[in-house]
């Protein structure tokens, strides 16, 4: 009976993989869409790119996210060598439908010790979040924090127990790496040092130490080459979105946890019943189940309550901060649809269980199948020379381009402009230095805006540096400026 439920938990994992996998695959096959839809993605293969090429991360460039994605795309830099930069980010895209199974298998390993339908509502909703697909699209931090936290955490817990100190250690390394990928991943691993500390305290310093040890290896040497850049960058950047003179809604923030990135405005009120529906199933679980909250249950419950309020810490709520959520949610409704005990279903509630299960299917492949955007490679290359010094204000163009590396001496490392105007937000002059620095030693400006357009407010001024010194040819829907004196790649 065991082995038949445990075949039944595995079947269910497998196809729930699966289908993450498939959908993530047709997105990729979407026009233009192997190589990113957001500039996030080049912002991380570029740190990876200049790393390998002798720029230290903070030192030489901002950066303003913790080190570990840059040495996790260091291979990629490293084949881009071969392949040029064009080639190795669709590399790294083809490997988003592999980070996505991987997600959906940990998800279930986490929870099929309570059986089927934990582990069918668990996976099902962590292989059809909107907001995760959104962030596999995009290329974005979210499905790499969520694997190594679900990684630390499949490490530290034997079914609903606490394991042994050793894999608590590892586990805790796997959580410090997390961080070391994005800031955020610090709310689980609060939760898990608390419940440490309070039901097995002899897993607690193996937790911390392997915490420490999986932020601090691959952080340290970037602390220690540029200390106040690298606080600024991995700390003070990221609290900066904190404030803000408007804040995203209650209900606009429900909406994008419920339908990620598409048009929720008319929604709103959809996203908040199901934001009520999926509390109603949590709570009645827990007041229904009759066993004991075991350490995984108070894990589960603990870290999606950390992950949930970390969600409203920001001003601001980027289409893909919801896929932090999804795997703490996931686990949580999987564990709260085991507590609500024994039910027979009849058929008609299963029909319609299969029936939303399919329409959310249909509704995923509906929005991939709708979806697609321009690959402005030839564009930038029609343009800008092979090897030639070029900055854009979207890191994307010049990547997909393969004008991302330059043979030119002295060229400017300048990796994240949006990044570098974040990071400079309260000293708009050390800003203006850096941007006018990075327009002095480029020869090629490659824009998806006009030069007016972005270089505002304090960086208006360099806006005569650029009319002054370059002209416009505009290349499909891209603007871009090239030096005076310098040619033209199309020109014979």
């Amino acid at each position: 009976m065991v082995r038949q439920r445990d075949r039944a938990s595995f079947a269910v994992i497998a196809a729930a993989a699966v289908t993450a996998a498939l959908i993530d695959i047709l997105q990729l096959c979407r026009p233009g869409y192997l190589f990113g839809i957001t500039p996030d993605v080049s912002v991380w293969l570029g740190a990876a790119i200049r790393l390998v090429h002798g720029a230290v991360p903070y030192r030489d460039f901002v950066f303003d996210q913790p080190p570990g994605i840059a040495l996790l795309l260091s291979p990629f830099a490293l084949l881009s060598n071969a392949v040029g930069t064009r080639d190795a980010l669709a590399a790294v895209r083809l490997c988003t439908p592999f980070l996505a199974a991987a997600n959906v298998v940990l998800v279930g390993r986490l929870v099929r010790h309570r059986g089927r339908r934990a582990t069918i509502a668990a996976c099902a909703l962590m292989a059809l979040y909107p907001a995760v697909l959104y962030a596999m699209n995009a290329g974005l931090l979210e499905p790499i924090e969520d694997l190594f936290c679900l990684g630390g955490l499949a490490l530290m817990f034997e079914g609903a127990d606490l394991s042994a100190p050793r894999r608590i250690a590892l586990g805790g390394g796997a959580l410090g790496l997390a961080v070391a990928v994005k800031a955020s991943a610090v709310a689980p691993v609060i939760v898990v040092v608390v419940l440490c500390a309070v039901t097995a305290r002899r897993h607690l310093l193996p937790l911390v130490g392997g915490v420490v040890a999986g932020f601090a290896v691959p952080s340290l040497p970037f602390f220690i080459l540029a200390p106040a850049a690298f606080v600024q960058g991995v700390a003070e950047t990221q609290l900066a979105r904190v404030p803000g003179t408007s804040r995203a809604s209650l209900v606009n923030r429900l909406a994008r946890m419920t339908f990620g990135g598409r048009d929720v405005g008319v929604l709103a009120i959809v996203a908040l019943a199901i934001a009520l529906l999926y509390g109603a199933v949590v709570v009645a679980g827990l007041l229904r189940g009759h066993r004991r909250l075991t350490p995984f249950d108070w894990l589960a419950l603990g870290a999606f309550a950390a992950v949930f309020a970390v969600q409203f810490a920001t001003s601001q709520y980027y289409l893909q901060y919801p896929a932090f959520v999804a795997p703490f949610a996931a686990i949580l409704l999987g564990l709260s649809t085991a507590r609500l005990g024994p039910w027979r279903a009849n058929r008609l509630a299963v029909a319609l269980c299969g029936a939303a299960l399919l329409a959310l299917v249909a509704s995923e492949v509906t929005v991939v199948e709708l979806s697609s955007t321009q690959d402005v490679g030839g564009a930038v290359d029609s343009v800008v020379p092979a090897g030639g010094c070029a900055l854009s204000d979207d890191p994307r163009l010049l990547v997909t381009a393969g004008r991302f590396v330059s043979a030119v001496a002295g060229c400017t490392d300048m990796t994240d402009p949006f990044g570098t105007m974040l990071r400079f937000d309260g000293d708009p002059r050390g800003g203006v230095a850096a941007f006018r620095s990075a327009l002095t030693h480029a020869d090629y400006l490659v824009l998806d805006v006009t030069a007016r357009t972005w270089l505002v407010g304090p960086y208006a001024p360099l806006q005569t540096y650029v009319t002054a010194n370059f002209r416009l040819h505009p290349s499909g829907p891209l603007n871009i400026y090239v030096r005076d004196g310098f040619s033209v790649a199309a020109s014979p």
